[in-house]
C-alpha cells in the first residue's frame, strides 16, 4: 500500500495534537515519559480510522484518552470534540 507513510503521518500528527491539547487542559501529574507511551496509543487507535468519517478518528481517541484515564487516576481531561484529518488539527470540549 503505497498510501500507509502518509496514513501513518496523518494518525501521528492528529495523536500528537490530541496529546497537546489534552495535557493543555487536564488535571495531571507531570509524567514525560510517559508521553511516547500515550501518543502511541493514540496512533494506534487513531491509524485504523484515517480515512474514514472524522467522526471515526473522535471516538477512538476518545477512547484511548478514557484508557489512559482507566490506567491513572490522577489524569482527568477534555475530550475531542472535532478533528480536521486534513490538516490534523483537533478540538477539545
Amino acid at each position: 500500500m503505497n498510501d500507509t507513510p502518509d496514513l501513518d503521518r496523518a494518525a501521528r500528527a492528529i495523536a500528537e495534537n490530541v496529546y497537546a491539547a489534552f495535557c493543555r487542559q487536564a488535571t495531571m501529574p507531570a509524567h514525560p515519559l510517559e508521553e511516547q507511551t500515550v501518543v502511541t496509543r493514540l496512533v494506534e487507535a487513531i491509524r485504523p480510522q484515517v480515512g474514514g468519517a472524522p467522526g471515526a478518528i473522535v471516538e477512538a481517541a476518545n477512547a484511548a484518552l478514557s484508557a489512559w484515564e482507566q490506567r491513572d487516576p490522577d489524569v482527568r481531561g477534555p475530550r475531542v470534540v472535532a478533528v480536521d484529518p486534513a490538516d490534523g488539527s483537533v478540538t477539545l470540549g
